[in-house]
């Protein structure tokens, strides 16, 4: 009954001259690029940190998810929006030459593209987002207060989202040293039934240290403690009928399985353990999530993956491509096993010069079952963290 409630809400709620679908298609694009940290998936039997137990049992306060307080409002911007000036008093982050290079500026003054109506969050942070959606230009900023058509900001960035979602060292953000779109979760995503990235995760007390994908850590608990950077998984072998004794409503359950299947990045610290989402002011969420909204799920479902798990898997060292005598019109392609991998894409080239994904698997082992008449293929090595160089072309 729940989930039937939360689609006839949906439905209402989109413009009855267009489709759902089409609504969301249109203003639902995730950010980065696919083999970004935030959009692989975990994969199968993932590593589990053997310090996960005692990682999770620092975790005080309820699980939330607040949309009122210390997020991230999101404007989108076009070339017609009004231009606004953004002085920033403090250090301004620019990523260039396609997110491998950092130029950092202080007191610097920028003209910017920003809707009449754009305002920071309330609070202490007072952070803002902008976002152009067809060029994918990012920018973030923090302390910011509006002074007539100007804003004050004390520090911003920019970025965009074509590129991985890891900024160069040195980059200036929210504690972990991510731009602020990554894991934030938008009302869109609940409209169209799925979030398909890790979320952003705050904690409380997270250690100063910190793993990929973070830059840095403004974490000031113990060393033992979880770092920034630091990948969580929600149990996932709990059913639908476990959310079901948590009492979670549709939307809590979309987090939910976005938690089992992406998992939660710790971002930055905070006074308990909390989800980001879109801040209210430009979200609207309606009552469709809010503080209390996740707080049934115990910490206890929640497990830290392996702290070592390395940015890109190796390549596997061996491929292999022949016909099977048996079925001479089929090819096997072989490959040795790759330390820390999940998963393995198998390119085929049908010319040297496209190649394309023809399987992606967890064996050491595939079957082309209708391959051209000159097949070329390569291996490559997938964890939740990025994607290997391909394997040297093979052919049978």
């Amino acid at each position: 009954m729940k989930r039937i409630l939360f689609v006839l809400i949906i439905s209402i709620g989109c413009n009855l001259a267009l489709s759902c679908l089409a609504f969301t298609e249109t203003l639902c694009l995730r950010p980065y690029t696919d083999d970004s940290p935030w959009n692989l998936p975990i994969g199968p039997d993932p590593v589990i940190d053997p310090q996960s137990d005692h990682f999770i049992r620092q975790f005080d306060g309820i699980f939330g998810c607040n949309p009122s307080a210390y997020t991230y409002p999101v404007y989108s911007v076009t070339p017609t929006t009004p231009d606004r000036i953004f002085l920033v008093t403090g250090i301004y982050s620019n990523v260039v030459d396609n997110g491998t290079r950092l130029d950092r500026r202080k007191n610097i003054s920028l003209t910017l593209k920003a809707p009449r109506g754009a305002k920071p969050a309330q609070g202490h942070d007072a952070q803002i987002i902008l976002h152009n959606p067809v060029t994918g230009d990012e920018w973030g900023f923090w302390k910011s207060k509006k002074q007539g058509p100007m804003f004050k900001t004390q520090n911003g960035y920019h970025y965009n989202t074509h590129w991985s979602g890891v900024p160069p060292s040195g980059f200036m953000s929210r504690g972990a040293g991510m731009p602020y779109l990554a894991g934030l979760v938008r009302p869109c995503e609940l409209l169209q039934g799925h979030i398909d990235h890790a979320l952003a995760l705050a904690v409380n007390d997270p250690s100063p240290l910190f793993v990929y994908p973070a830059i840095k850590s403004d974490g000031d608990g113990p060393i033992s403690n979880i770092p920034e950077g630091a990948r969580l998984q929600l149990d996932p072998s709990l059913t639908e009928a476990d959310f079901d004794a948590m009492g979670l409503s549709e939307p809590a359950r979309i987090l939910a399985r976005a938690m089992q299947t992406y998992g939660l990045i710790v971002v930055d610290k905070g006074g308990h353990p909390k989800i980001m989402i879109e801040y209210e002011g430009s979200a609207d969420w309606s009552g469709l999530l809010d503080e209390h909204s996740i707080r049934s799920i115990p910490y206890h479902h929640l497990r830290v993956l392996s702290l070592n798990t390395p940015a890109v898997p190796e390549a596997p060292a061996l491929a292999a491509a022949g016909r099977i005598p048996e079925s001479p019109e089929h090819i096997a392609i072989t490959w040795t096993p790759s330390a820390s991998a999940t998963s393995y894409r198998i390119f085929r080239f049908d010319t040297m010069d496209t190649p394309s994904v023809i399987a992606i698997t967890t064996a050491q082992v595939y079957t082309d079952l209708n391959p051209p008449s000159a097949p070329q293929y390569a291996i490559q090595a997938i964890n939740h963290n990025g994607a290997s160089a391909l394997t040297p072309v093979v052919m049978p």
